[in-house]
C-alpha cells in the first residue's frame, strides 16, 4: 500500500492535511467522495469514500472514515473495503483568546474483517497517527501548520509535516494549497506532495470539494498523483 496511506486518509477534505477547526456542538459533517492514489508502482482508486464527522461540544471532533478500494494489480483490479480510520479532535486553543487554534487529532486505523489486507487492498493494522495543529486567521487568508509521527503495524515508521493555505475570495468558495512530506526522518526529502483544491458552497447544507496534486520527488513508491472528488453534507440546527 501507500507509504502515506494514513495522514492520506485522514485529512481535511479536500487536502491530505486538516486544521483545528471542529463542526460544532451537535453537527454532522458528512463527506462522500471519489479519491485516488497512484505511485510508480501502485494505483488505488476508493469509491464511495465515506467519512463522518460529529461534534461533541464546539471543541472536540469524532470521525470515522472508511472506503471500497479499487486496487489495480498484475491479475486485473482487486476490489474491497478498506480500513476503518478513527479520530478524536481536541482543539485546547482558540484564536480569540490565544490569539491562534491549536489542536491535537489523535487516528487510529484498524483492519475491517473483510479479507482486503490479505489480498493486498488494505494495510495491515493496527496504525495510529499522532499530530498537532496550528492555524491563524489573517483576515480572508487562513495558514495552518502541522506536525505528526506514525506508527506502522507492517513498515516504517514516519515523520509528516504539512503546511495549507486557504483563500475565501467570498463566503461561499475557499481556495486551498498545501505542502505535504512523508519522511522516516524528521523533514528528510521522502516523500513530498503539492497539492491544491477548494471548496465551493451548494446552498447551506451542501459543499462541492476538490482537490488534485503530485509528488515532487521521484523515487520508487512516491507519490506521483493524487485527487479527491466528493460533496459534503452539513447537518445540525443553526444556532439562534
Amino acid at each position: 500500500m501507500l507509504a502515506c496511506e494514513l495522514a492520506c486518509a485522514q485529512g481535511g477534505p479536500p487536502l491530505l492535511g486538516d486544521d483545528p477547526e471542529t463542526p460544532g456542538a451537535g453537527k454532522w459533517e458528512i463527506n462522500m467522495a471519489y479519491t485516488e492514489q497512484r505511485t510508480n508502482e501502485e494505483h488505488f482508486r476508493s469509491l464511495p469514500h465515506v467519512d463522518f464527522n460529529y461534534g461533541l461540544g464546539d471543541h472536540i471532533q469524532l470521525k470515522y472514515e472508511t472506503g471500497w478500494v479499487f486496487a489495480d494489480s498484475p491479475d486485473g483490479v482487486k476490489s474491497g473495503l478498506d480500513d476503518s480510520l478513527l479520530g478524536l479532535k481536541w482543539r485546547f486553543l482558540d484564536q480569540e483568546k490565544s490569539g491562534f487554534n491549536m489542536s491535537v487529532y489523535p487516528q487510529l486505523q484498524v483492519e475491517n474483517n473483510t479479507g482486503s489486507v490479505a489480498r493486498g487492498i488494505a494495510d495491515p493494522g493496527p496504525n495510529l497517527f499522532l499530530p498537532v495543529e496550528v492555524s491563524r486567521e489573517f483576515g480572508k487568508v487562513t495558514l495552518v501548520a502541522e506536525v505528526g509521527y506514525q506508527y506502522f503495524h507492517a513498515d516504517t515508521n514516519e515523520w509528516v509535516v504539512g503546511i495549507i493555505g486557504a483563500v475565501k475570495p467570498n463566503d461561499d468558495l475557499e481556495l486551498l494549497a498545501e505542502v505535504r512530506n512523508f519522511s522516516d526522518k524528521f523533514l528528510n526529502r521522502g516523500d513530498l506532495i503539492v497539492n491544491v483544491g477548494l471548496r465551493q458552497a451548494l446552498g447551506s447544507r451542501f459543499k462541492l470539494l476538490a482537490s488534485v496534486g503530485t509528488g515532487l520527488t521521484n523515487t520508487p513508491g512516491a507519490t506521483s498523483f493524487i485527487a479527491y472528488l466528493g460533496i459534503q453534507m452539513l447537518l445540525g440546527k443553526e444556532k439562534k
